[in-house]
Order: C-alpha cells, then structure tokens, then sequence
C-alpha cells in the first residue's frame, strides 16, 4: 500500500486460496506465466493455444466464462448456478478450487464463487510484462508491450522498482498532467476504478482534499471511528499526486468501502453509477455531520454537496384550469432518457432505427412537457377534482459539477426481461445549460411578463466545460467500465491500471455512461494548477477556489 495504517487491515483472501498457497505456492503461477497474452485493447487473458479454441472438459462447450484448474489445467465453464462445471470439479476433486479466469486473467473461487485477489498472482503476470518490455528494447516488437495492461504489485510487493517506473513511463512522449495515475483492478473493479477516476480529478473535490480541509490526523483524535472513508480518499488523494507514476492499488479503499457498505461487498461486476451516488451518500454522512455542527443553516456543506448538489423543478398543471402544482427535489446527477425510447413501450424486440442520440437532444425530452396517464391525474386544488395534467421538469439549481447519467437499461414487463441500449450519444465540449434553467422553462411557458426568480439561478453560472466521460462496453450481464479525461485540451484513457493518450474521436465512438461537466471557471483555474512535474502534497498551488471549498 502507498502508507502503512495500524487501523486498518487488507481484505483476507478466502480460505480456499489460503490452502491452495499452503500446499503449492508459487508454483501453479509460474507454470501459467507464458500463457498471459495482451489483447489490442490493453487486457490480459490466459491463451493456453493459438491454434484451438478452449472448451468445458465437461461439456465441450465454449460460451460464457471459462476457467482453468490450476492444479489439473482443465477448462471448465460456469453458464449458470445450475450448470457451473467448474464447481463439479472441484467438488470431486479435493484441491482443485482455485482456477483462472481465462477472459480477464483473473483467480477465482469455484467454492465461494466470486473473484479473489492476490497479490502475488498480480506479481507473475508483472513479472511477465517486464520480461517481454526488455526484450522488446532488443527489437522485438514494442507495441504489443505499449498495449499492455499493466498492473502494479500491491501490499508492499517488492518488484524491480528500475524496470516497473520504465515500463509505465516510457509509453508517452508527452508528459502528462499531475494525479494521472493507473488504479490496479482488484478483482471485477472497474466500476470502482472509473468513477474514482472521475472523483479524483474532479476540481472542488481535488482542491479539497489536497488543501487539507479532511486532515486524516485531526478525524482520528476527533472521531471514535475506526473507519472513515473520507480518511482513505485523502489517503488515495495523496497517493495519486504524489508524482508517483506506477498504478496504485486501492485496496484499502476497497475494504473500507466495503465496510460502510456491507451489501456491495463482493467482488461481482457492480453497476458505476449506483457505486457513484453511494460515494456521494458515504461522504455526506460523514462529512455532513461535521458541517452542520458548525454552519447553522439548512444547507449541508460538506464537499458532496458543494461539488454535487443541484434541485429540479417539478410543475404539474391541470389540463382543465391552468392551476400549476410546483415541487422541488434534490439531486446529484440528472438521469437522462434516449429520445428514441419510449418508456411506455410494452416490447423492445425491435432495435431503434435511430443510430445516434445527442446529449442536447436528451435535455429537450428531459425538459418537455409530458403528459400524464390516466392513473397519475393531478388531484387539482382548484377544481378539487383529478384533472388530467401536464408535467414539466426544469433545473432550479446547477451544481459545481454536472454528472449526466444515461439511462442506458430497459426492462420489458411483458417479456420480464432487460437489455441494454447500444447507442451513441454525441455531447460538446462546452454546454450552456441556461436554456434548461427554470427561468427559461417557465418564460417560454408564459411569456417575459412572468415574476423575476430568486438567486439559485441569477448568481449561478450556466457554462460547463467537460473533463470525464465514463463508459460501458459489453453486454448488461457483463462488461467493462473505462474513464475518460479530458485534461489541458489532451483526453486520456483511463483503463484500470493502463494510461493512455488518445484522440477526440475514440471519446466520441465509445458508449458514454456517464458525463461530467464542471463549471467553465473551476475548469481553466484547474487546467492552471495541472502540472507536470512532481510538487508538494500541500502546494500552495491547490488553494480552496472560492465558492468551492
């Protein structure tokens, strides 16, 4: 780990694995080194042939996951609880409980089944990657090791320390920015990896942390808690812009993560966004709790808040009289609906003829008028009757930074099944938001003859820059989360532990998730504070930016 802490301790691998490396150590890993490849997209899987296809030793087949024993090197599959081969082997096999994800390269438990991490099994494929990088400094060739997905040994791993920062460096010309650093995939945590990226170099948040408004000593000495997950992002915070270039491993996140939220304590695929508002909701907790003992008003001020808060407006009007029913709600993102979908469908066993969306075009459905069912009539306090309606959303209040969820799963109640929506959607780079406003929603209504609004709108800035866009790739079972940052005019690939460069168009052709805006001013004042070179922690530098922190 980047620094030692007596109160906290690792996640304990299961006792399946436990066992294994009692009874044959190293030994399983090393036989299976040669066989990691790197795929063109960064990802390491274990190809026992080039020439055939791998298939169950049970039933021969080849779809859904396959793992190999590590003990017997048979392939088995696991389609479902019910046909989960892997689990008969190990079964009628004592011993054989540990296999390797042969997809993702990664161990797993047929016993517990889930994924399990290890850090020596991190250190041979490692060890792999730097073995193929030297030799690729005597002419072989240099761009399947630049494609690598690189991961750094974690938990105090000692691994040529030389030939690693070689390996992570070398592969840009460029210098990139400060806190650009790869997060090591524990296991099925690229959900974690992407949005953490995102939270890390989020301006109000980055300014926060690194000023040291949550000082780890100070909490301690202050709280009885002996975990806090604000502690482990400072921690992470620290890490990340220490200058150190090696991915970092956050493993003790994790852990501490895991403890404030027991039921996401697993190491299967989890969903980015609700990982995000969790986040957000860990933090307010603790941090909220400290704010609003010391600020005496309604509006908490911890930095979830600062950073993330806004308010919709919600106006239903009675189709009968005109009488508008008015509510108000919180939020932290804006969930946006694809314009070509209908949540009233009853099926969608037909795709969308329309190939792309856009982001602007999401805001206008968003902000459309809609009219009520007939089971959700407006019980008007005028006719004092159920009237049929008409409902409007509007944005009351804009936050610091704007995070737009794309609501890219659809159920199907006849068919009780879901899918996911494979569609692109175009966004700019910068977005002014004032047509969205309250404001203008309701003058366009009525007219400019309508009441001036209170000072949520007037004194907030309405234009936004982008700085991250997160991704999902795959299948809605399964798939791969990769962020994207856009930082000094330069976007960069964040794929768990892989940094890389890369052009306007590979951000445009990928399936955005997620999409962060922040405010035009905070995003120039921290294009201004990235730098290149190593600094202090603490740098003046990173100064609460006013109206921020």
């Amino acid at each position: 780990m980047y620094s030692s802490n007596d109160l906290y301790t690792n996640p304990k691998p299961c006792k399946h694995l436990a066992e294994y490396k009692v009874k044959n150590g190293m030994c399983g890993y090393n036989l299976i080194q040669d066989c990691f490849r790197t795929t063109p997209y960064g990802r390491t899987t274990l190809e026992m042939s080039k020439l055939e296809i791998p298939r169950c030793s049970v039933c021969s087949g080849c779809q859904g996951r396959l793992y190999m024993c590590l003990i017997c090197s048979s392939v088995f599959c696991c389609l479902s609880p019910e046909s989960n081969h892997a689990l008969l082997h190990s079964q009628s096999q004592d011993g054989h409980e540990i296999l390797v994800d042969m997809e993702r390269a990664e161990l797993y438990c047929s016993v517990c089944c889930d994924q399990v991490y290890d850090p020596d099994f991190d250190k041979s494929v490692m060890c792999k990657h730097i073995k193929g990088f030297s030799r690729s400094e005597n002419g072989v060739e240099e761009s399947e090791m630049r494609l690598s997905k690189r991961r750094r040994l974690s938990f105090g791993m000692d691994l040529d320390s030389k030939n690693m920062k070689r390996l992570f460096i070398r592969k840009s010309k460029s210098c990139f920015p400060l806190g650009l650093r790869g997060l090591n995939n524990l296991g099925n945590t690229c959900f974690m990896n992407s949005v953490l990226q995102v939270l890390l170099h989020a301006p109000p948040l980055r300014n926060y942390f690194l000023s040291d408004r949550h000082n780890r000593e100070i909490c301690r000495k202050m709280s009885t808690d002996r975990l806090c997950l604000p502690c482990d992002i400072d921690l992470m915070f620290s890490a990340v812009f220490s200058g150190d270039r090696t991915p970092y491993s956050p493993a003790q996140f994790l852990y501490s993560w895991w403890q404030h939220s027991e039921n996401h304590a697993t190491y299967e695929q989890q969903d980015a966004h609700e990982f995000f508002i969790s986040m957000l909701d860990k933090i307010h907790d603790k941090e909220g709790k400290a704010s609003l003992a010391i600020k005496d008003n309604r509006d908490c001020q911890c930095i979830a808040h600062r950073a993330f808060y806004g308010l919709l407006r919600s106006d239903v009007t009675c189709a009968s009289c005109g009488f508008t029913s008015t509510t108000h709600d919180p939020c932290m993102d804006v969930s946006l609906d694809l314009s070509a979908c209908n949540s009233s469908r009853k099926d969608f066993a037909s795709k969308s003829s329309k190939p792309n969306e856009s982001l602007v075009g999401c805001l206008d459905l968003f902000t459309r008028p809609e009219k009520l069912g007939s089971d959700q009539k407006l019980y008007c306090e005028n006719c004092h009757e159920k009237q049929d309606a008409l409902k409007q959303m509007s944005i009351k209040k804009l936050p610091l930074v704007l995070c737009f969820h794309i609501k890219r799963f659809e159920h199907s109640p006849t068919r009780k099944m879901s899918r996911k929506i494979d569609r692109h959607v175009q966004f700019p780079l910068s977005l002014d938001m004032k047509p969205y406003l309250s404001s203008s929603i309701v003058r366009k209504r009525y007219g400019n003859r309508i009441f001036s609004f209170d000072s949520d709108e007037s004194d907030a800035s309405t234009e936004f820059e982008i700085f991250a866009v997160v991704t999902h790739s795959g299948m809605l079972e399964s798939g791969h989360y990769v962020t994207y940052l856009h930082l000094r005019n330069q976007w960069y690939k964040c794929d768990d532990a892989w940094i890389t460069e890369v052009h306007e168009e590979v951000v445009r052709a990928s399936q955005c998730y997620l999409i962060y805006y922040v405010q035009k001013m905070l995003y120039h004042k921290s294009c201004e504070d990235f730098s290149c070179q190593p600094m202090s922690l603490r740098a003046e530098t990173f100064v609460p930016i006013t109206g921020c922190c």
